[in-house]
């Protein structure tokens, strides 16, 4: 192994090691906060989480970059080096990041734990005890799941990193793709990606089995909540403050970006903030950056559909064949994990593999002339995340509603387009929604796939902030926030409606 290598394969780890360990220990006490005690707003504060899960690294990068990164206004006022920068900037944002998915898989799994063990427990040891000894270690598949996550998405991602210029193995596929590999340069990096991407996968499908719906009856009392008592109002003092300072202050640094304004007097620069200049930015951003957001939401919206169509024809395949249920869940899985592990910019790779042939007149006209080649790239990506939702729409449908159809002389499509989508219709909207937001969060692998003449505001903002966030990508990183809050509440506002029997 050259030392290139090695570097490659210390870096990669490290990264997803340090993330880790910063996101996964705030997690496991946020979850904790949030899921099981009487913390004050905790409704609200898992509300404002889940619609973090959306918002895309390369927004969230920005938004750090904008308040101190080395153009930021923390770094123009105090004049310090940048806090944001190198190493440290990389596992900051990819922890910030990875912090909402965590607090949301532990918590799922501390909800899952047994409430009568619990309750047993109380009867001889304090809550705190029975917290930590009980319902924490009940939990603890939950926290190897939010850690394989935490590691599979860093180790996959090359935003953060190749606008810091640390060299991980997604970081250098995307550079050597991107500028083309020199002749004579060894291939022991891409066969170390090969064997990276083999362990990610691995790691992806232990992940998503965690995750795999399972057709059995779960109790209906709520968790147990536990009581802070006298620690209440210190404990939620210290958390909301943290919780504000990772969504307030990335955002303050963005609207004041957008709205700065700087005047020359006679002996020095001033600078001022105008709300007027920030509201103006924010919405002529659709004005400014037109072709992005026209192909954007058209290529996102197309890819969302397919894919949500085909995780619903999936689903209800493997619901319906009674022989091959299992096994083909667990090769649907698989897949899955298979497309969710695979670093982004080997992903797009495939995808120039499979179209980039001159010898195929047809195939090389698609890739070149159309949409093809990123449509293909974000329906891979939005799989994943729209079958997860679907799948636990349908395995969650009354089996006794499905029966009487059945006995009617209903058949198995037939029962899918006149009851399964009928009583499910929010849940595949509530899919599509989701799988929209993943597509235009993508960076990773659309930005090598994507002809010359399409434009991806997800690009355009990559290639701006290594020039620092100056106004109007400020405004257009505000426009694209609001756009993303926007999907992500109709998707819970729709999921939490209840659902009328046809």
């Amino acid at each position: 192994m050259d030392s290139r290598t090695l570097s490659l394969l210390l870096n990669t780890f490290y990264l997803a090691a340090a993330t880790c360990a910063v996101s996964v220990p705030l997690g496991i006490v946020f979850a904790g906060l949030l899921w099981r005690t009487d913390f004050p707003g905790r409704n609200f504060w898992r509300a404002v989480l889940t619609a973090m899960l959306f918002v895309p690294l390369y927004l969230q990068a920005a938004a750090w970059q904008a308040g101190f990164g080395l153009q930021g206004w923390w770094t123009a006022i105090t004049h310090w080096p940048p806090l944001v920068d190198d190493w440290r900037g990389a596992i900051w944002i990819h922890a910030m990041a990875a912090l909402p998915w965590v607090v949301l898989i532990v918590g799922l799994g501390l909800r899952r734990s047994e409430r009568d063990l619990e309750e047993t427990a109380l009867l001889d040891a304090s809550p705190g005890k029975v917290f930590f000894r009980v319902t924490l270690k009940n939990a603890l598949p939950a926290v190897g799941a939010a850690v394989l996550w935490v590691a599979v998405t860093t180790a996959g991602e090359m935003t953060v990193t190749d606008f810091f210029a640390i060299r991980t193995y997604a970081e250098e596929l995307y550079t050597q793709i991107a500028i083309g590999q020199e002749p004579g340069v060894p291939v022991a990096s891409i066969l170390l990606g090969v064997a990276l991407t083999v362990f990610v996968i691995l790691s992806g499908i232990q992940l998503l089995n965690h995750f795999i719906p399972r057709e059995r009856s779960l109790g209906i009392a709520p968790s147990l909540t536990f009581q802070l008592g006298r620690w209440r109002k210190p404990a939620a003092g210290l958390a909301t403050l943290f919780l504000l300072l990772l969504i307030g202050v990335p955002l303050f640094s963005l609207f004041y970006k957008a709205g700065v304004q700087v005047d020359q007097t006679e002996t020095r620069w001033i600078r001022s903030f105008s709300i007027v200049k920030c509201l103006s930015m924010i919405f002529r951003s659709p004005k400014y950056f037109s072709r992005e957001f026209g192909w954007s939401i058209s290529i996102g919206a197309l890819s969302a559909a397919i894919a949500v169509i085909l995780a619903s024809v999936f689903a209800w395949w493997g619901r319906s064949s009674k022989n091959a249920r299992r096994t083909f869940q667990f090769a649907y899985f698989c897949v899955i994990a298979f497309v969710f592990s695979l670093p982004g910019p080997l992903l797009g790779l495939g995808v120039i593999y499979l179209l980039n042939r001159p010898e195929a007149p047809t195939l090389y006209w698609l890739y070149n002339r159309s949409i093809l080649a990123p449509t293909l790239v974000l329906i891979l990506k939005c799989l994943p995340a729209a079958s997860l939702v679907i799948w636990y729409a349908i395995y969650s449908l009354p089996r006794d509603v499905l029966e009487s159809a059945a006995v009617d002389g209903a058949g198995s499509w037939t029962q899918f387009y006149r009851i399964a989508l009928p009583m499910r219709w929010r849940a595949v909207l509530a899919a599509w929604i989701v799988a929209l937001a993943v597509s235009l969060g993508d960076l990773a692998a659309s930005i090598l796939v994507c002809p010359p003449d399409v434009r991806l505001f997800s690009i355009s903002i990559f290639n701006l902030i290594h020039y620092g966030v100056d106004d109007k990508v400020a405004g257009l990183c505000l426009m694209l926030l609001m756009i993303f809050t926007s999907l992500v509440s109709i998707a819970l506002y729709g999921a939490r409606r209840p659902v009328k029997s046809p």
